[in-house]
Parts: structure tokens; sequence; C-alpha cells
């Protein structure tokens, strides 16, 4: 069976945590979480020709956690392939990071990533909100092995692909700090010699 995603890309492909270590992935992090930071999430999307959809405008507001721990600021909880999942304070998300580590080009026919430039520094956005903004985004167009970088909280989308080929997406998330009140999150992998 062909898998057009897969969550828990950490814990399943020993490799995506040594690509998460290289230079120039650690040279991306470190100026903006610093040499504390260790990778949380990695996600695997795979656009093709019989797997073409669409994404709408939204923010990633989840993490991901070991164990239910009902904490103050962290609602609503949900699960995901038996893994719990929560949407943690704005401060939490708001120093997070992600890199989007592409395996093929994208181009504006095949379902590029769309985004909102600075929508990540005005919080979480209501949808109805979102849509109010929806008319300024831009393609995030990227050749084979770029890397885009974004915050979590950066109203993004893609749509399905026009003239649909093959468009692999390696999705990372970052962070540098421990969760409050015994939380603790459920991929946790150092990408620098003390995280």
């Amino acid at each position: 069976r062909k898998n057009y995603g897969i969550r828990r890309l950490l814990e399943k492909v020993p490799a995506v945590r040594l690509l998460c270590q290289k230079p120039q992935l650690r040279a991306l992090i470190e100026p903006i979480l610093g040499t504390n930071a260790f990778a949380v999430r990695g996600i695997f999307f795979d656009k093709t020709p019989t797997a073409n959809w669409g994404v709408y405008w939204h923010q990633d507001l989840t993490i991901a956690v070991k164990k239910r721990i009902d904490t103050a600021g962290f609602s609503p909880w949900s699960v995901k392939e038996g893994i719990n999942c929560v949407q943690p304070t704005i401060a939490i998300l708001e120093r997070m990071l992600t890199l989007r580590v592409h395996l093929d080009d994208v181009h504006t026919n095949n379902g590029p990533l769309s985004v909102i430039p600075g929508s990540h520094r005005q919080g979480i956005w209501q949808q109805k909100t979102i849509e109010t903004v929806k008319n300024t985004p831009v393609n995030c167009l990227v050749k084979s092995g770029g890397v885009v970088v974004m915050r979590p909280l950066l109203i993004h989308s893609s749509r399905s692909a026009l003239k649909p080929n093959r468009r692999r997406v390696i999705h990372l998330e970052f962070a540098a700090e421990k969760l409050p009140n015994g939380l603790e999150w459920y991929e946790k992998y150092p990408i620098f010699a003390n995280s």
C-alpha cells in the first residue's frame, strides 16, 4: 500500500533524525532557536497524480505529547494515530520553527505551499479572519533540495496540483524548551551536542 503521508517520521526513519543534524539545517535553526533546539515532529508528504489533495488555509496549532496531563493553557486535546495531541500556549507555538525540505521541484502548477507573509506575528487567527486575508498569498516555489523555513503560526495552505506530478516534502518541526507540568514532547531528538 502506498503512503502519501507518514507521521512520526523521526521515530520511524532514523535517516531523518540524521538529516536534522546536518550542518546545512542546523545553520537555519541555530540563529532562531539557539543550540538547545531539538526536533519534535516529522511528517512526510507525497503529492502524486493519484494522491492530489488540497489543504485549506490554516495554522499549525497542535503538538504531540507522550501522555495527556491536563495543563492550564493546553486545550483542546485529541488523539491522532494513538498519539495525544494538544494545542499548547501561544508562547510555545511562537518559539517553534518548521523546516520543509523539498525532494522535488515545486512550481505554480504542482500545488505549492502558499503563505500569508507576517501572519505568524499576529497570534492565533480565527478561521473567519483568515478568510479576509487569504487574497494576499505568496507561493513558495522551491527547487529540489531547497528548504522553506517558517513558523507554525504562519497562515498557509496548498491547493491541488493543476498538472499533477510528484511533490515530496519532509516537514520537520523544532522547539528548544521543555513543556510545563510534566508534559513531554512525543518525539524529541537532539540536533546539537547540548540539546
